[in-house]
């Protein structure tokens, strides 16, 4: 098993974006004339197989003509499409073309959209993934598709990192190496296991997993804390069964029995893809799913048969002490990818701030967080701060204008920085920061007047 089930890119944020009623094209042009016409070319030379051929047009009054650069008008609104730079660099390898199209920033976050198109076949799907990428000076990237053109095929994607430290006027590169796409996904998969048949057979011989050696996992509720804690987990001994999961031809349950009680039921990736992963879970007769204390333990096996760091088996660790096991069914959710395609992609760019932002300090205390500043920009809101904060936390943040009217801010994404806590709110639409009277943060009101 290849995939990093601990914790994928974040993907969230700006997923409710309007679409416009004006002419975005005389709009833009009325912005940018100011700043004079100015536009170069470049040309980069290929390195192996790969063959780059970027032409950047800067912002001037041609930008608002740029054709890849109109076509983020239906996806991003008017609003925002004002606040992007079109930026508009093609890179082409291994038969597919990617463009950068437009980009803007705050002092913290870039946002960046480009497309991806298979020139010669039909790799390129609404299931594309980018699955290795990275924008230099940034870090806590997303990357995840906002629109897929059926007739041309091409896929837009938006792009969304940290940086940590002021990205106006920095010289950037985006750098695309792989992505994936054909996802195939296998949902309600049942195992055809007779939990109190398993049960009747006792508890199964195990090996003991060290976890001061490293390894990885996670769960839901507290078991996998208290397994970590113990200092040696016992899992099932790897490759005592062999049971064949219906469609699924790129893992199978190699093992399922009890152990002190808990139902353990260990599962084999054998399948060749990257992103092959899945979850193991307990449905009652209805079907609904259960929900109690699981433990993931990702694990591997030496050639003497012990267990080491690794993901080509995971094992799952029920707590069952207080349910009917003859009312339960294990099922399955799987999913895999057709096609992992590799190449090399990039392009080097500048992007300039969107404008003015204002900070105020404070003192919040919400859950496990203290808030001591509050950052506005035109795109979103920023708390800084220290403490803790867990995925399942929720801090409601929204705006109040000078008018009265109230914005909702969407989905937070957090990050740390030297024992420090960042929590970034996008803005479904710009914020025109010279009316907004206040930001209030889980009931409390911040007055920015």
């Amino acid at each position: 098993m290849k995939y990093d089930y601990d914790e994928r890119t974040i993907k969230n944020a700006l997923n409710s974006i309007q679409t416009p009623e004006y002419d975005i094209v005389s709009e833009v042009e009325k912005r940018i004339r100011k700043k004079g016409p100015a536009w170069g070319f470049k040309r980069y030379v290929s390195v192996g197989l790969a063959v780059c051929l970027c032409l950047i047009l800067s912002i001037g009054a041609m930008a608002a003509t740029i054709p890849g650069f109109k076509n983020l008008l239906p996806i991003v609104g008017s609003d925002f499409m004002l606040l992007l730079q079109p930026i508009e660099i093609a890179c082409e390898d291994n038969g597919i073309k990617m463009e950068v199209l437009g980009a803007m920033n705050d002092d913290e976050m870039a946002v960046i959209y480009i497309t991806m198109k298979d020139l010669v076949g039909d790799r390129i799907d609404e299931t594309l993934d980018i699955y290795n990428y990275r924008l230099t000076g940034t870090h806590i990237a997303t990357c995840q598709m906002v629109h897929f053109d059926k007739t041309t095929r091409t896929a837009t994607l938006r792009m969304q990192a940290n940086g940590g430290k002021k990205l106006n006027g920095r010289k950037m590169r985006f750098q695309v190496d792989s992505f994936l796409s054909n996802l195939l996904e296998f949902d309600n998969v049942e195992t055809g296991i007779n939990l109190s048949d398993v049960k009747k057979a006792g508890d199964l011989q195990t090996i003991p997993l060290d976890t001061k050696a490293g390894f990885s996992g996670g769960g839901c509720g507290g078991l996998f804390e208290k397994l970590q804690s113990q200092g040696e987990i016992r899992i099932l001994t790897p490759d005592q069964k062999q049971i064949i999961l219906p469609q699924i031809d790129f893992a199978y349950i190699s093992n399922v029995g009890f152990v002190d009680g808990r139902l353990h039921v260990q599962t084999k990736w054998v399948g060749d893809g990257i992103d092959d992963h899945g979850d193991i879970y307990l449905v009652d007769s209805t079907g609904n799913a259960i929900c109690t204390d699981v433990a993931n333990i990702y694990f591997g096996i030496d050639k003497s048969g012990r267990s080491k760091y690794g993901r080509d088996y995971v094992e799952y660790i029920f707590d069952i002490s207080n349910l009917d096991l003859g009312d339960l069914k294990l099922m399955g959710n799987f999913v895999s990818h057709g096609n992992y395609i590799t190449g090399n992609w990039k392009a080097t760019f500048k992007i300039q701030s969107v404008g003015e932002e204002l900070q105020v300090g404070c003192s919040i205390k919400y859950d496990t967080l203290n808030i001591k500043n509050i950052k506005v920009s035109p795109l979103g809101i920023t708390l800084m701060g220290h403490g803790e904060f867990n995925k399942s936390m929720t801090v409601p943040i929204s705006v109040k204008m000078a008018d009265g009217s109230i914005k909702e801010m969407g989905p937070g994404i957090c990050y740390s920085d030297s024992g420090k806590i960042r929590l970034k709110y996008m803005s479904t639409l710009p914020l025109d920061i010279s009316k907004i009277e206040s930001v209030v943060i889980g009931g409390t009101d911040v007055n920015f007047n």
